[in-house]
Parts: C-alpha cells; structure tokens; sequence
C-alpha cells in the first residue's frame, strides 16, 4: 500500500492557522508620476483593463488586482513553490495558491511599483515591502506575501 501525503504550499509558522496581520494601508498610494498609470483607480476614470490594476515590482515580477473581490496575483513564483507553478493566485472565495499557467495573466507594459507604495481598487490593494516583497490581500482576507524565495499564503 503506496500512502501519498500532500502538504500546503506554503503556509504560516507550525500551529499558526490564522493569516499574518498584514496593514497595508501603511505604505502611502502610488502618486505623482505613477498616479493613474498603472490602471484605474475610480469609476470615473477607466481603463482599457477594465479597472484592473497592474505594476511591475523592483524585482521584474509582474502583478495585477482586479475590484471587487476579483483574482489578485503575480505571474511568478518564489524558490519554495511546487515545481511546475508559475503563478501565483487568490480571489475572495479562494485562498491564495500557486498554479501552473499558459497565460501571462497579470502581465502588462506598466512601470515598477516603488518600494514602499501601495495600488488598490475596490477590496484589493497591493504593496511593495522595502525588501521588494509583494504583499496583497483581497476579499474574503485571502492574500500573499512574495520575496524571490519564500512565500506565505492565506
């Protein structure tokens, strides 16, 4: 008798099964040079996306959060994903994951989010740590938090 155990991606610290307290509205809103260019921020102001935002992190990742509690996530993986996935995903009914994808889905001809900035849409917001690391979180408190080898999903 063959037993296949399969464990989460990625997860919290051992006997933490609550999501990190993640504020994002610490980091301040891309403004300036940056307001507006990486999608819609208002009704009043749409985009060909349809009032999806995307960015580039400092890193060359790409990402993008769509409103109302539409798909965040990140065309990249860090070191410790399952090999196979590409991708990175969440949305207000499901947790964050990784997934294997043939389609660029949060890639976009945007600039890089500065460090320390934040985009948001309506439920979701984004942010750039001042190590590079994305944080996101959607509806339904399911987000990320991506750096080039580890990640935490919830």
């Amino acid at each position: 008798m063959t037993v296949i155990s399969v464990a989460p991606a990625a997860a919290a610290p051992p006997g933490d099964d609550n999501p990190p307290r993640d504020d994002l509205d610490r980091y301040p809103l891309a403004a300036g040079l940056y307001e507006g260019v990486y999608g819609s921020l208002t009704p009043q102001t749409p985009n060909f996306w349809g009032y999806w935002l995307y960015f580039k992190t400092p890193g060359g990742w790409s990402c993008g959060l769509a409103p109302n509690g539409g798909p965040i996530g990140c065309d990249m993986v860090p070191a410790d994903a399952p090999p196979g996935t590409n991708q990175t995903f969440a949305d207000a009914a499901h947790p964050a994951g990784y997934r294997q994808s043939s389609t660029a889905t949060f890639t976009r001809d945007v600039p890089v989010l500065p460090a320390g900035q934040r985009v948001q849409t309506l439920g979701a917001s984004c942010a750039i740590d001042d190590t590079g690391a994305v944080h996101c979180q959607t509806q339904g408190n399911h987000g990320f938090i991506l750096s080039a080898g580890h990640g935490v999903l919830w």
